[in-house]
């Protein structure tokens, strides 16, 4: 290929092709973030400060590093960042460089003193200098890095003038980094309440809830009013870099209910998949919902539904608790030929009879966890959900032959499937692998997947493209884009996007 335009989709072709040409398409700051997948990927280890390499690994790394250095593509400002961390690679491999630029480099993170933009950044923070703080991070790191310390930055502002100069800084073009601020903002918690934090890394959300020893030590916390101007600055922001940047455009009124494709590090692929928190509506009064995993090469999955309360409590359906629960309103299989050759697991829904019973529950979250001692990556499982009619037919359940589901694969033994929205009945696309362990239904912190439920308001497929047009046309053969998941007719040179069109829709985010 000419290009690669993701680095963890270059990491992922040299580590299972070995072909170091693939480093083209990183940075020499990139390497460290490139072992820690390595050491993942092949020895299930999360601790780069650990490492126990194989002698290929290594050699496969030094031929990174030497291949980027003979091309001068060296970063060292970036690289001093992780000054402590290169040292460690840099003795563990035994690294000998083969160019000039490479034993400079070297030399520098062996023996410099570190010269990173974080030091410049962190003296003037120091001194209360909070404008140059900024300024330096800006010049040095991009518009980027701006905006992704500006909850740090605004918090030390002591006074309106200075919030306003910080905000008169912001001058990216990316809708993708304005968009994910303007969620944070969304989801904002005063200072008196715990925050929770999310991390994505290798294919897995885990989840972080502020302590109270956390939260007296807190110095980045932001008033109602600051968030509140913060927001309307942002949204404005955004408004004024994607205004015009498409010409004439149909977008179908239901995407609105889809969402965009912004935080998928976490997702799993397969037929029907949509990006996390799509609605999809559900006909209740006609169908009850089946949802269900099927699996092989493992002895057991199982299935289960969370039911979040009206006062944050949860109420587990699942295995250990069905036997007390089996209703007209939601009825479970318990597994249907379990074992190693494949099994399978699934809930009916009636939905009017489970509000029914079950009353002010709010959603039902539907997860996967894999009972016996292995992570979804080393087995083989579908999940998915299908609408029956609510008298059952008697034709015989085949999983295998549903095209709605997707793969479950990620590196853990934990997954969020997705969730009905009780309310509106609706169901809502989760699809997040958790960094967990946990053979049993798990009902810990909820937090990571709730914000999914309310994305579509703040942002979603049609008002992004609604902002981008030049002129919203009503005739889908008279627009230059068209946008919409049902099968019209378009003109010759019109580009068609669809709801499940990533690559597509990440490009339009990233222009």
């Amino acid at each position: 290929p000419d290009s690669c335009a993701c680095k963890e989709t270059a990491f992922r072709l040299i580590i299972d092709l070995g072909d170091v040409s693939y480093a083209d398409f990183i940075k020499l700051s990139d390497v460290p973030l490139f072992v820690s997948v390595l050491n993942f990927r092949n020895y299930r280890s999360k601790r780069i400060n650990k490492l126990n390499l194989k002698n290929s690994d290594r050699k496969l790394i030094a031929a990174i590093i030497n291949r980027i250095t003979e091309q001068s593509r060296v970063n060292t400002v970036e690289c001093f960042e992780k000054q402590a961390t290169w040292c460690g690679l840099l003795h563990h491999i035994h690294y000998k460089p083969t160019c000039p630029a490479g034993a400079k480099f070297a030399k520098a993170m062996r023996d410099g003193k570190n010269i990173s933009v974080y030091s410049d950044f962190e003296a003037a923070i120091a001194t209360g200098d909070v404008k140059t703080a900024a300024t330096i991070l800006k010049q040095e790191k991009g518009s980027g890095a701006l905006l992704r310390k500006l909850n740090f930055l605004i918090s030390r502002c002591t006074s309106p003038e200075q919030i306003e100069e910080i905000c008169g800084m912001l001058s990216t073009n990316k809708a993708i980094l304005l968009i994910q601020l303007l969620k944070q903002y969304r989801n904002y918690k005063p200072s008196k309440q715990p925050r929770s934090f999310k991390f994505t890394r290798f294919g897995m959300l885990s989840s972080h809830l502020e302590t109270e020893a956390e939260m007296l030590r807190r110095r980045s916390a932001l008033s109602r009013d600051q968030v509140k101007e913060l927001t309307e600055k942002l949204t404005e922001k955004l408004k004024n870099t994607l205004a015009g940047r498409l010409g004439r455009v149909y977008v179908d009124k239901d995407m609105s209910k889809m969402a965009l494709p912004l935080q998928e590090a976490t997702s799993m692929g397969g037929f029907g998949t949509l990006a996390k928190g799509s609605r999809i509506k559900i006909n209740v009064g006609e169908k009850k919902l089946r949802s269900f995993v099927y699996w092989e090469k493992v002895n057991d999955i199982d299935l289960s539904a969370l039911a979040l309360m009206p006062r944050g409590e949860i109420k587990e359906f699942s295995w250990r608790t069905m036997f007390e629960e089996q209703s007209d309103g939601i009825l479970f299989s318990g597994d249907q030929t379990s074992g190693y050759d494949g099994g399978s697991e699934f809930y009916d829904i009636d939905i009017e009879k489970f509000k029914a019973k079950h009353k002010g529950a709010k959603y039902l979250v539907f997860t996967a966890n894999v009972y016996s001692s292995l992570t979804f990556d080393k087995c083989f499982c579908r999940a998915g959900y299908m609408l029956r009619d609510l008298e059952d037919s008697g034709e015989i359940f085949e999983p295998k032959t549903v095209e709605s589901s997707y793969t479950v694969d990620c590196p853990s033994s934990y997954a969020y499937l997705f969730a009905i929205d009780l309310r509106k009945n609706e169901l809502v696309w989760l699809n997040t692998g958790i960094d967990s362990l946990a053979r049993i239904a798990y009902s810990g912190d909820t937090g990571v997947i709730e914000e999914l439920f309310e994305i579509t308001k703040l942002i979603n497929v049609r008002s992004f493209f609604e902002m981008m047009a030049t002129e919203l046309v009503s005739d889908p053969e008279k627009a230059d884009i068209v946008v919409t998941d049902k099968p019209v007719k378009v003109s010759e040179h019109a580009t068609v996007v669809h709801s499940y069109d990533f690559d597509k829709l990440i490009a339009y985010l990233n222009l």
